[in-house]
């Protein structure tokens, strides 16, 4: 399976950055959108964005909108499974599901609780949305997309909870390889992006960020995402999206082979009895 007119796709985040060049993206091939975010009114401006793309095309839904915005806290379990139901109450089937929807937060894990809400947002919510997504996708088969980073295999000493979710969703990914169901489940990890999830850090750090480091262009995320949701014999990879360097799948084959150890026969073990 891969990305077809006609289709629909769950977007979390999808009111600006990544999330919004996704929607955009993905409405430039005729797919409709519920598109989430905590913010409405920027979740509305994407759905804006979507319409246009299918005036575009020339692409009128005949039986649906072309998209719809709604208010979700993703970390909430409720308005999460409350937004899938109306996904499937507007279009009927889920084909895609994309969790982007991340937060961020400078300040010292030991001094601030607000690295929770970085584990609910980018991990946790993560996990739970991949879940109710393949309870709608068994019967038909489906694509997952999550959305994490660079920093899930690149420890930044600054935001050690922020690598750690983001190393929880790429390990979440890759667990997922064998799924089946007709289900294919990737992610993407790019290197600094500038989108509003940057907003909270110091405008000094951001200006080193840029000279020394620099920022991924949106259109080689967008690539990258396109690619994995594409490309039929993807499955269980995350794709490292560098600023200066072409993109590649993440780890390399020395260290995929290690995962042979939890196969038996070729076949991943599905028990441990025995």
């Amino acid at each position: 399976m891969k990305i077809e007119q006609g289709q629909s796709a769950l977007l979390t985040g999808g009111g600006s950055g990544i999330g919004r060049a996704l929607a955009v993206a993905l409405a430039g091939r005729g797919v409709r959108l519920s598109i989430l975010d905590l913010d409405i009114v920027q979740g509305e401006k994407t759905v804006r964005l979507v319409e246009e793309e299918h005036a575009k095309i020339s692409y009128k839904p005949s039986n649906s909108p072309s998209a719809i915005a709604i208010r979700c806290d993703v970390a909430n379990s409720d308005e999460l499974a409350a937004a899938y139901a109306r996904h499937q109450d507007v279009f009927g089937r889920l084909h895609i599901c994309i969790n982007n929807a991340g937060v961020f937060s400078t300040k010292v894990f030991y001094e601030d609780k607000s690295w929770r809400k970085m584990i609910d947002v980018n991990l946790t919510a993560v996990i739970e949305s991949t879940s109710i997504a393949i309870q709608a996708m068994k019967e038909h088969g489906g694509l997952i997309l999550n959305i994490a980073s660079s920093a899930a295999f690149m420890p930044i000493e600054l935001f050690p909870v922020y690598c750690s979710s983001k190393a929880g969703v790429a390990m979440f990914t890759r667990s997922l390889a064998h799924l089946g169901m007709g289900i294919r489940v990737n992610a993407i990890c790019p290197e600094f992006v500038n989108t509003p999830l940057l907003v909270s850090l110091p405008p000094s750090l951001k200006d080193y960020l840029k000279e020394n480091l620099g920022y991924v262009e949106m259109e080689k995320v967008i690539t990258a995402a396109i690619s994995a949701l594409d490309d039929e014999s993807m499955t269980g990879e995350c794709l490292w999206v560098q600023t200066h360097r072409p993109t590649q799948i993440w780890p390399d084959e020395e260290t995929k082979g290690k995962q042979k150890v939890f196969k038996k026969d070729g076949t991943p073990f599905s028990t441990l009895s025995n």
